[in-house]
């Protein structure tokens, strides 16, 4: 399969996922909106033809839920090494186009992620911008380590730096839409109606 789908994932414990979103609406709330934003991304994953990858934050859930996925367990100090080494594995098995995704984007849709396979077919890189400055999905055909590593995380020059490495480096860029991660309460919108 030319096309891999990698979803970075923390394991569901509680007290250890949203833990931003957790300080005003409780550790139990958090886990339950996430448990939403996976069970959503996971959704999507479903409708698109690509190989996929799960990549747990610390454990292998060996679920029968994930019978879709080649599990994997993130490896490095920050999320860019992560990212980094998850697409890495994934070229060495022979995928052409990668996209990675989190678990924080309620907006994302199918279309978005099938645009992204898309848009690597002319372009080294694509990005999906999220609002607060990071990004919602990255792809590319060959990871470099300037766009991954180095990086300052969780914070609101995420995207641009990328794009800047990107550049740097002379390699294409697709840019995507703009949408909101779920981080905070005043990123709930929808999702409120999950709260107890």
């Amino acid at each position: 399969m030319k096309n891999a789908l990698i979803i970075f994932q923390k394991n569901p414990e509680l007290g250890k996922v949203k833990t931003r979103l957790a300080l005003t609406i409780g550790d139990e709330n958090a886990l339950k909106i996430y448990t939403v934003l996976v069970n959503h991304t996971h959704k999507l994953a479903s409708q698109i033809i690509a190989k996929k990858y799960l990549f747990f934050s610390n454990f292998q859930e060996n679920d029968q839920k994930w019978s879709d996925y080649s599990l994997k367990t993130q490896k490095g100090g920050d999320l860019g090494l992560r990212m980094f080494n998850a697409i890495s594995e994934v070229k060495k098995e022979g995928a052409e186009r990668i996209v990675v995704l989190g678990t924080d984007c309620y907006e994302l849709t199918k279309d978005i992620i099938s645009d992204a396979f898309e848009k690597l077919e002319n372009n080294d890189y694509c990005i999906g911008p999220a609002l607060d400055g990071g990004y919602y999905l990255i792809g590319t055909t060959n990871p470099d380590e300037n766009v991954f590593l180095g990086k300052e995380w969780s914070t609101e020059t995420v995207f641009r730096e990328a794009e800047k490495s990107i550049q740097k480096i002379g390699k294409k860029l697709a840019i995507l839409e703009v949408l909101s991660d779920v981080d905070h309460e005043e990123d709930l919108k929808d999702l409120r109606k999950f709260l107890v």
